[in-house]
């Protein structure tokens, strides 16, 4: 058998770790049990390779964080992990650049402090002691805090920046069947 000859589409995504795994998310989010099937799907569906970065907020805090917004987490410190993170992610990158794959997308969760792509959530009147605020009216046009990172570290390697793309699947206004249209119509985009 030759070695260099299988199956192996030479094609990766990287994605946030909620969408593979709901137990990672905050408390009160989880629009699924286990991990979004219509992702997972669409990926496999189209022979990408998955590569789940971690979740920056569980790894710090843990999986009974409180819900925070990004200006809670726009922070030095925080920062920094996320730069960690994003190091490391960013170290498979240039692997798989290096042996000719591609890197197609990176797949972030809008809405998300870190890992949104296009939304995130910023609430001044977060802060202090906890108070019973609506989500949905801290979300603004913007990228989470790791999101702003990896993309930072990308370009610090000198990496082609593949397309990011945020999939809003905690928005329980949302109409799901078109997140997940919208989706596939993005990643058949990317992989032709």
């Amino acid at each position: 058998m030759d070695r260099k000859a299988d199956k192996r589409s030479g094609k990766v995504v990287f994605v946030a770790s909620c969408l593979l795994n709901t137990n990672n998310k905050v408390k009160g989010l989880a629009r699924y049990p286990g991990m979004c099937k219509e992702v997972f799907d669409t990926l496999y569906d189209q022979g990408l390779g998955i590569q789940q970065m971690d979740c920056p907020e569980t790894l710090l805090l843990g999986i009974q964080r409180w819900w925070q917004t990004k200006n809670l987490y726009d922070s030095r410190g925080f920062r920094n992990h996320c730069r960690e993170i994003a190091e490391r992610q960013v170290t498979y990158m240039e692997e798989y650049a290096r042996e000719g794959y591609e890197v197609v997308a990176v797949l972030g969760c809008d809405g998300s402090p870190t890992c949104g792509v296009s939304i995130t959530a910023w609430d001044e009147r977060w802060g202090g002691s906890p108070v019973d605020l609506n989500f949905n009216d801290a979300i603004v046009e913007g990228q989470g805090v790791y999101i702003e990172e990896l993309r930072k570290a990308i370009e610090a390697r000198d990496l082609k920046v593949p397309p990011f793309y945020g999939l809003a699947l905690d928005d329980e206004s949302a109409d799901m069947d078109k997140i997940i249209r919208d989706f596939r119509a993005f990643v058949e985009s990317v992989c032709k």
